[in-house]
């Protein structure tokens, strides 16, 4: 039950940072480059996968209390201003206080 809702959730901030406008996509982790490597040899490629680009920590109760968010930004938009809109979203879409997210950028394309 715990890994349904972390599942959901991660899906649910996932949906949320990719409308944030400047942000390209979530870091791959090594294993969405694995599994997307995999994937491109059989059938279309998930880009919405996070992988390990959004790390979510739970409490013993199973709420959500802090989400690590890693992004790649449009080179025309500021760095900066979006890690702060990708937080805002990220935390109203968790229900976490914006201070309980941690944004890096990656990359800037």
């Amino acid at each position: 039950m715990k890994n349904d809702r972390a599942k959901a959730l991660t899906q649910q901030v996932t949906d949320a940072v990719l409308t944030v406008p400047g942000v390209v996509c979530l870091r791959p982790g090594l294993r969405s480059l694995l599994h997307n490597a995999a994937a491109r040899q059989s059938a279309a490629v998930d880009r919405t996968d996070p992988g390990t680009a959004l790390r979510i920590t739970f409490d013993s109760r199973g709420r959500a209390t802090g989400l690590r968010v890693d992004v790649v930004v449009r080179a025309q938009h500021q760095a900066a201003r979006t890690a702060g809109e990708v937080r805002a979203t990220a935390a109203e879409a968790a229900a976490v206080p914006p201070g309980a997210v941690r944004v890096t950028v990656t990359g800037i394309v």
